[in-house]
Formats: structure tokens, C-alpha cells, sequence
């Protein structure tokens, strides 16, 4: 298994951070293998080229939760890919959101010798392209 956790600031109230984070279908775009969020509530992530074909996954079914307390967790899981993530919100000051992110990957069955691997060197990557993301998103707005 793969896992990354990092803390960021949003130069935006956690009430907008929430709104944002809250809706799986947000929390997939700014996941950069994801390539869209499918049946329009946003449980169904597709997976992006090469993962998907590294990985032998071409999309992810998944649980998601979000509390009012801002609380954000998913679980994922495809062929032979599964993914968890869990966002933390805290409000800093009045227009200011500390963001603490958690992101798993693990391979499933026989491909997780291929999966691990290719996961533990890429997750730093998917946590910055979220963070990005989520920035862009929220503070040109």
C-alpha cells in the first residue's frame, strides 16, 4: 500500500472549502488519475491512461462520506485497484481553511506487484496535483 498525508491552507472559509470537497465528483477532478466522474453523482471515477492500463482498472466504484463537521472520506475500489482518502477540515482564521489530506493506493491480487510500486513512487504526485487543484479552484474564484 501506498500513503501520503500532507496539510494545506485555503485562503477561503471552510464553509466554500466544504462545498467543494464535499461533492465526489470535485474530489475526482482534481485527482489527477481520474479522467471524468461518470453517472453524474460522482461515485464512479474513471481511471486515466497508463494507470488504467498499468493497472488493469479502467474505473473505480466508490463510497463516499462527508460530515458537517467537515470530515470528507472515500473508498474506491476497481479490478485490481483500490483507493482511500480522507480530508480534514479546520477552519484557521475567518477566511482561512487548513486542509489535512490523506490519500491510499494499493493493488489488488496478482497485479499489486506491478500497482505497489508504480503507487509509492507516484502518490506524491497525485497529492500536490490535488492541492493544486483544489487551489485553483477555490482561490482565482
Amino acid at each position: 500500500m501506498a500513503r501520503a498525508k500532507e496539510s494545506f491552507t485555503i485562503n477561503k472559509p471552510k464553509e466554500e472549502v466544504y462545498r467543494l470537497l464535499s461533492d465526489p465528483a470535485s474530489v475526482g477532478g482534481c485527482l489527477s488519475f481520474v479522467k471524468g466522474t461518470g453517472n453524474g453523482d460522482g461515485l464512479h471515477w474513471d481511471v486515466k491512461s497508463p494507470m488504467s492500463t498499468v493497472t488493469g482498472t479502467s474505473s473505480l466504484s466508490l463510497e463516499f462520506q462527508a460530515t458537517p463537521e467537515g470530515e470528507i472520506k472515500w473508498y474506491g475500489q476497481g479490478a485490481h485497484l483500490e483507493t482511500r482518502g480522507q480530508l480534514i477540515l479546520r477552519r484557521r482564521e475567518e477566511q482561512e481553511t487548513e486542509v489535512e489530506f490523506a490519500l491510499e493506493m494499493t493493488g489488488l491480487g496478482p497485479m499489486s506487484v506491478v500497482i505497489e510500486p508504480l503507487a509509492s513512487v507516484q502518490i506524491g504526485n497525485q497529492i500536490a496535483y490535488f492541492i493544486d487543484c483544489v487551489r485553483g479552484k477555490l482561490e482565482t474564484s
